[in-house]
């Protein structure tokens, strides 16, 4: 049975807030959310169904488990943060220590930086979780 994008979409979507998206079309919505999974996709290199898919159909070929699915959203939450970040540490040499401590974007970049932080350790705990139940079946299985 096969996954469709909008599974892992979804959950992408339910993990952020961004007043952003309700300014774009559902074509940059859309486009913005394929290059964020594909991203997401890349870098979940442990799991072999990811290249298993059908972009026309808009699906994983494969049937994805509940944790596959949490870990490429989660992925996906840190593409959609690093454009965020960047932005935010462009300003940051053009202003004096002071400026950018009262500016409230710096703020906001030390909230975005400990939330990439927190999703960084989430992904890794997911990934190492999923990775050990994975591999070691199999591993057992062969010997």
């Amino acid at each position: 049975m096969a996954t469709p994008y909008s599974v892992i979409d979804n959950s992408f979507l339910n993990k952020i807030t961004d007043d952003l998206i309700l300014t774009m079309t559902d074509e940059e919505i859309q486009d913005m959310i394929d290059s964020y999974r594909t991203s997401a996709g890349a870098k979940f290199k442990q799991c072999n169904k990811l290249s298993d898919r059908d972009d026309d159909l808009r699906q994983y070929n494969q049937t994805l488990t509940d944790e596959e699915i949490e870990i490429l959203a989660n992925l996906m939450v840190l593409e959609w943060l690093k454009p965020r970040i960047n932005s935010i540490e462009v300003l940051k040499p053009s202003m004096s220590t002071k400026d950018y401590r009262t500016f409230s974007n710096a703020k906001h970049l030390d909230s975005l930086l400990k939330l990439k932080k927190e999703t960084l350790a989430e992904i890794d705990s997911l990934i190492v979780s999923y990775t050990y139940s994975e591999n070691s079946l199999n591993d057992l299985r062969k010997v």
